[in-house]
């Protein structure tokens, strides 16, 4: 095996501010890895992770065929009765002989595709059969160094783990890549490929052909090029798939609720048999050819003009990449790091929050790939402050590596990262399945140790206890020193001498002297006292599920369950005010307005950064949004921060402050962001038919930026205070925590406010129609290739639950003939897909469909194929009862699963009160789905994919 790290460099660092703590540890990054060397460190069950001094996680079986085929189990009940299986290939498109990648991208799609003792075609069906989803439940994925393949078994039944298990050593050796296969595949994979390109791809390629000089361009996009798809063939996948798909570089995991002993077996039933090839170990030990990357010896800069993105100024360092082992050293220092980049990150993004009028947002980020170890700070800037953004953003990280860190902020990250360790422990036991498999085949693929959350909270406390601000200073220095910066900007505009100008606006900055940071000390959260303990004027209790409802005298209504599927976790849901009645249907983007801007407002007492550090060391989330029926929230924290995430919202709701940085915030977002809404299809389909699907109604989709750029705080005032005053307030909580504690909780936040609030309780706004029957045709200004084609059919709201099941099956049914019509008889498009909603807000509304993206040239035939599918579902007899098994029996194994986890719970204690309905369908759920019949379904057809209901939307290039 070879070093696998972060296996792409981002397209742009993320854009979006993040203002509170993650309920689940935050992993620090691991140091890239050495070739193996075969050694095993001391009591460990390994074969395969280097030589190390860190112990290996004792949940882990690991084992070893004699063929050299590795494989790890996890014996895990979270969920139970469910159990998860990958197979690792250490083989990506970094190994590819051809000048254009994608071999290995094509190889994972005819996995599906036919294999010894599976027919083509017959894969996916057994497996939906089984009740697996396509996608959700069985899928694949192809990196630069690696394949992995994935199933989701609905059960722990030993015969289902058998076929998954079957089916991975098919995938494994027997794959068959006929030519007639390889050939219908084409279109598919091409339209995965042509899925990436775009104005954002245009960009990535450019910032990668400059920075990483010498490395050669295959290692950008595992996905393949449209030249490398064209160009492969038979002879191609099978000398790709006979030299890399050996047993020495394959791992099979299996995590969940499984007889290890059994396991075993049926593994070595099924892969014991094979054939390691003769010359295993030459292919085995092959590595990528990654060329040799060349250091930038000065400062350099680049440009980049596209009229869809927005501006963003970066200043990057490459180095040669680091060959690390993972020990105790290495994670010590990489640990300092981590602290040091969130400290600049912080500082970033504060620094981009105070800029009212040039910088958007800001971040900083490093990573290791195979050929190269990169450092960057990045901002997102108005494009006609470029100068000054560059200049504010090379200052804060100058200040930054001149001055080092304030102990205050070390001590704040190390707060941070203890609770998120002490969080970690107390869950460790109920990570789901799903997390488990993921974690190791990563851990494998990358030669890293897969450590327990006791030994790394052991290891926190025993290194990082004392911690001074100098060692992550002179950590964070040495990350940002050993190379020249190079610049690379993207923006909307062009200007003369472009590289030059930005250099010389680069240097000038430099010349500016900058002070030491100021770090402020910040108190504990100020907003303890609501009022009076609240008291309970009546509770009650679901007949199914044991929710247990309280309303207190304000009106307040509590929603609990206590269950035990992630321990020492809990979490809240809040609902408030009428949803789309708070909103004036006469003004474009007030819900936005309200989701960008009133959060960053900040509170009376803190602004939105200040909030961010006096919750540091909690689990607590800062969030809402404007939604349908409420502003809602939901937050992940713990039985100890409980009664602190409640005080934070009712503090946003009883005194928001309205700070101008937040409606700068959103002025200065939109006006970037606004540049790529029409850039590829689905970005008009959002801005644009949204709205019509919603008959011109301005709460859906997006005007004019002139129009959105209007909003403004005092438009949004009036309805918060009105929400604030009248409500309803419903509230859920779920999870690892006595009901008492709940109770108080909320009879010290929400409870005890003095108002009186509106009882919660379902309805549907009226005034909003289906668009009467029309065809739309709408144009985008991305890939001049790339079209979408959408199909809707009218149906109504979800008042009546036998019909919405019925048109689910219904969508089922379609997507099935979707995909075997135009992906797997055509290979006109990668994901087709059918669609089904049944409004729960809106009276009458709902609608079905079908959509693809597709080459400009296969609309006619794909719409072709849409007037068939329906043709042929209105026809009695011409739905068989196996497609009516592989519609309905993956969505009854998932509800059948749901009330083992804290999802399910989650959504019916949310609206408990309000919807009571929604408890009643769940328990109904099983037995409707199961006496729906092939006819009823060609009823509803017949019934609703009807001329007279349908609206047609085409979107294709300018």
């Amino acid at each position: 095996m070879h070093v696998i790290r972060h296996l792409m460099v981002p397209a742009l660092l993320s854009t979006g501010l993040v203002f509170s703590v993650p309920v689940y540890a935050q992993e620090t990054a691991t140091p890239p890895q050495p070739k193996p060397t075969l050694q095993v460190a001391k009591d460990q069950q390994s074969y395969w992770f280097p030589e190390t001094d860190l112990k290996l996680h004792p949940r882990i079986i690991s084992r070893q065929l004699p063929n050299g085929m590795r494989y790890l189990l996890v014996q895990s009940q979270s969920p139970k009765n469910q159990i998860e299986v990958r197979m690792a290939v250490d083989a990506g498109s970094s190994l590819e002989k051809g000048s254009e990648p994608g071999a290995a991208h094509y190889l994972e799609h005819m996995a599906f595709n036919g294999s010894t003792n599976v027919p083509e075609g017959e894969m996916v069906a057994l497996l939906e059969r089984a009740g697996l989803a396509f996608g959700a439940g069985t899928n694949a994925a192809t990196t630069l160094n690696s394949t992995t393949y994935r199933l989701s078994l609905p059960s722990a039944d030993a015969e289902l783990l058998d076929t998954a298990l079957f089916i991975m050593r098919e995938t494994a050796s027997e794959l068959t890549l006929s030519t007639s296969a390889i050939d219908r595949e084409r279109g598919v994979v091409a339209s995965e490929v042509r899925g990436n390109y775009g104005p954002g791809y245009d960009a990535l390629v450019a910032r990668f052909d400059y920075l990483y000089p010498g490395v050669k361009p295959r290692t950008l996009l595992p996905v393949g090029t449209m030249d490398g798809i064209d160009a492969i063939d038979q002879a191609t996948l099978r000398d790709f798939y006979e030299s890399y798909y050996t047993p020495g570089r394959t791992t099979v995991v299996v995590t969940g609720d499984i007889d290890v002993e059994a396991t075993e077996a049926v593994i070595q039933k099924h892969f014991a048999d094979w054939k390691r090839p003769a010359n295993a170990e030459e292919l085995d030990s092959e590595d990528p050819d990654f060329g040799t990357l060349k250091v930038a010896e000065a400062p350099r800069a680049a440009f980049f003009v596209e009229p869809s993105l927005p501006t963003v100024v970066s200043i990057y360092l490459v180095k040669p990449s680091q060959e690390l082992v993972d020990n105790k050293q290495n994670r010590i220092q990489n640990t300092l790091r981590g602290i040091g980049i969130s400290i600049l990150k912080e500082r970033l993004r504060d620094a981009a929050l105070a800029s009212h009028d040039t910088m958007v947002t800001a971040g900083t980020d490093y990573y290791s790939e195979d050929f190269a170890d990169t450092v960057v700070a990045s901002a997102t800037v108005a494009t006609d402050k470029w100068q000054d953004g560059i200049a504010l953003l090379e200052q804060k990280l100058r200040q930054t590596l001149a001055y080092g860190v304030t102990q205050e902020e070390v001590d704040r990250q190390l707060v941070n990262r203890l609770n998120s360790l002490e969080v970690a422990v107390k869950a460790e036991e109920t990570i789901p399945n799903r997390a488990i498999a993921n974690r190791l085949v990563r851990d494998v693929l990358n030669e890293n140790v897969t450590t327990s959350s006791a030994d790394n909270l052991a290891f926190f406390q025993e290194h990082f206890s004392d911690l001074k601000a100098r060692q992550v200073s002179k950590a964070l220095l040495e990350l940002w020193e050993g190379a020249q910066p190079n610049l690379f900007m993207t923006t909307a505009e062009t200007f003369p001498n472009a590289e030059e100008t930005i250099l010389s606006v680069f240097e000038e900055s430099q010349s500016r002297p900058v002070a030491a940071f100021e770090a402020k000390s910040l108190t504990n959260f100020d907003y303890e006292s609501f009022g009076l303990k609240g008291k309970v004027a009546q509770q009650t209790i679901s007949s199914f599920g044991q929710i247990r409802s309280y309303t207190f005298e304000n009106g307040v209504v509590l929603n609990f369950k206590q269950t035990d599927f992630d321990k020492g976790k809990v979490f809240v849901s809040l609902r408030t005010g009428r949803g789309i009645e708070d909103l004036p249907a006469d003004k474009d983007g007030l819900a936005g307005f309200f989701q960008t801007a009133f959060i960053v407002g900040g509170l009376g007492k803190y602004s939105v950064a200040d909030l961010d550090k006096v919750l540091s060391g909690t689990q607590v989330g800062v969030g809402l949004s404007f939604g349908e029926d409420g502003i809602s929230g939901q937050y992940g924290t713990t039985p100890d921060d409980l009664k602190l995430q409640l005080q934070v919202i009712a503090a946003y709701l009883t005194d928001p402050a309205y700070r101008p940085e937040g409606a700068a915030f959103y002025q200065k977002s939109l006006k970037e962001t606004y540049k790529n809404s029409r850039s590829s299809a689905e970005a008009v389909r959002g801005r644009e038919f949204s709205r019509i699907l919603h008959s011109g109604d301005k709460r859906w989709g997006a005007g004019s930026e002139e129009a959105l750029l209007e909003r403004n705080y005092e438009e949004l005032k009036p309805i918060i205070s009105r929400i604030a005053q009248k409500g309803p307030i419903e509230i859920g909580i779920v999870g690892d925590l006595e009901v008492q504690a709940a109770l108080d909780a909320v009879a010290e936040t929400f409870g005890a406010l003095q108002q009186s609030f509106d009882a919660p309780k379902h309805s549907y706004a009226t005034g909003i129609e289906f668009p009467e029957a029309q065809a739309v045709s709408l144009t985008h200004e991305g890939d001049s290739d790339a079209a979408l084609l959408q199909h809707y059919w009218k149906t109504s709201d979800d008042a009546d639950a036998t019909q919405s099941y019925t048109l689910q099956l219904l969508q089922g049914i379609i997507e099935l003939r979707l995909r075997d019509k135009l992906r797997e008889a055509m290979g006109a498009t990668y994901s087709p897909y059918a669609f089904s909603m049944n409004s729960n807000t809106i009276k009458g509304f709902g609608y079905i469909g079908m959509s693809s993206k597709l080459k400009l040239d296969d609309v006619d035939a794909a719409e072709t194929v849409y007037r068939d599918i329906v043709k042929g579902l209105q026809v009695k007899g011409n739905i068989t009862a196996d497609e009516l098994l592989r519609a309905r029996q993956p969505i009854l194994e998932a509800m059948n699963n749901a009330e083992h986890s804290n999802g399910l719970w989650f959504e019916l204690a949310s609206q408990a009160v309000s919807y009571p309905e929604a408890i009643q369908r769940y328990q109904n759920y099983t037995k409707i789905l199961e006496q729906i019949t092939p006819d009823d379904l060609v009823v509803a057809a017949s019934d609703f994919l009807v001329p007279d209901r349908n609206v047609t939307l085409k979107i294709l290039p300018e």
